[in-house]
């Protein structure tokens, strides 16, 4: 995320191929898979029979379950679990996303809004309205529409490290060449090692 570790260093590399692994054992091929919309990857669990029993996404994608599929429930037709440590060290880890506030005029009315946005009262209207989880510890689980956002709020309530999600955090540049990367990687992964090579030499500049 800060750009300093070599995209072919080990520890990435391994990384990919362990999700070059789950790529060969997911539904569809490389062609179905890069083309289709991430909001559209949960429609394939509600098929009868079901195209696939597992995908791996943020909180959010319920909203696009519902809009995929009408009439399924959370929690009776789908749950989730968090995704299972591969090092020991790193257990109790969340990764996410997030949205941040800005002030672009400093006025009275500008500052007064920035202190409501943070109360629990404020952060407590997203997700009423589902597919949204609050940082904050003060709202209350009652804000949240059901147990699949309930859940989800405990544990990131509860996570003993938070990191935000790299691709969100890297630089326009490195972050383009990441999502192409994947496309290409997924379309063929005996490019790998050229693909990494590739983002060493956008990280070197995009930093």
């Amino acid at each position: 995320m800060a750009g300093k570790q070599k995209w072919t260093s080990p520890e990435i590399k391994s990384a990919w191929q362990e999700f070059g692994k789950a790529v060969s054992a997911s539904y569809g091929d490389p062609t179905s898979i890069d083309g289709t919309n991430f909001g559209d990857i949960g429609n394939q669990l509600f098929k009868t029979p079901p195209g696939c029993l597992f995908t791996h996404q943020a909180s959010f994608i319920t909203s696009f379950f519902d809009k995929g599929t009408k009439g399924i429930s959370a929690g009776t037709d789908y749950d989730f679990f968090p995704f299972p440590d591969i090092n020991p060290a790193n257990s109790g880890a969340v990764t996410g996303g997030g949205d941040l506030l800005g002030m672009f005029n400093d006025t009275p009315q500008a500052k007064a809004l920035m202190k409501y946005l943070i109360t629990p009262e404020a952060q407590a209207i997203w997700p009423k309205l589902g597919g949204a989880i609050s940082g904050s510890k003060s709202v209350s689980a009652d804000a949240y529409p059901d147990d699949i956002s309930k859940k989800s709020a405990a544990a990131l309530s509860s996570a003993k490290v938070f990191r935000f999600d790299a691709s969100d955090a890297m630089p326009v540049a490195m972050s383009d060449a990441f999502l192409k990367g994947i496309l290409d990687f997924v379309k063929d992964q005996s490019k790998l090692d050229s693909i990494l090579s590739n983002l060493d030499t956008v990280q070197a500049s995009a930093y």
